[in-house]
């Protein structure tokens, strides 16, 4: 297999089909990855096309949770009450992730920033992980759907997704997502 990867200054990004990678999501208190602070995390390893391991986490965060990302994730402030903070989480994240490609809807430039943020203020080894982002990947493929977002994806391949907006569902459903949009796309 010819691998293509482009050079990013927080790992690569790779533009070939994959089978072995662990999808990451966020959950977080607001979109601007600068700021925003961590509220789940959620991950699922991926070995020769299967998914062999899960990883979900609540974070507490240091601010309150809004009534606006509580009505689009379904996370509360008392859901995180007794969470294990950032501080706790991220170490047992990344290592759960490991040195894998990370593969997510807009990875490259939300939740690999963030996590990469994180990272530098918590004095955390760089977060360099290669990247495969199914948003892009989504855009190249020839669907029939009026937006590449993760629920129109997988109401378009009648993938389940019933908590949509909570990470390890929307892990799970990338995934299944990824592998039909693999048969639609041939990369090499």
């Amino acid at each position: 297999m010819n691998t293509k990867i482009a050079n990013t200054n927080t790992g690569k990004k790779v533009d070939c089909h994959i089978s072995d990678y662990t999808v990451i999501d966020l959950e977080t208190t607001d979109i601007n990855v600068k700021t925003c602070e961590i509220i789940e995390v959620s991950a699922v390893k991926v070995r020769n096309d299967e998914i062999v391991e899960q990883f979900s986490l609540l974070v507490k965060p240091k601010k309150r949770i809004s009534s606006m990302i509580t009505s689009i994730t379904g996370i509360t402030n008392e859901m995180v009450e007794n969470s294990p903070s950032i501080e706790e989480v991220l170490p047992k994240y990344l290592a759960f992730i490991g040195d894998d490609i990370i593969l997510g809807h807009n990875v490259a430039s939300f939740d690999r920033n963030i996590i990469k943020n994180h990272c530098e203020r918590l004095s955390l080894p760089p977060f360099m992980n290669d990247t495969f982002d199914t948003l892009s990947y989504a855009r190249k493929c020839p669907l029939e759907v009026p937006n590449r977002k993760l629920t129109t994806l997988t109401e378009y391949f009648s993938v389940p997704h019933n908590n949509a907006h909570r990470a390890l569902a929307d892990c799970i459903a990338n995934h299944y997502c990824y592998q039909q949009m693999k048969k639609l796309y041939p990369m090499k």
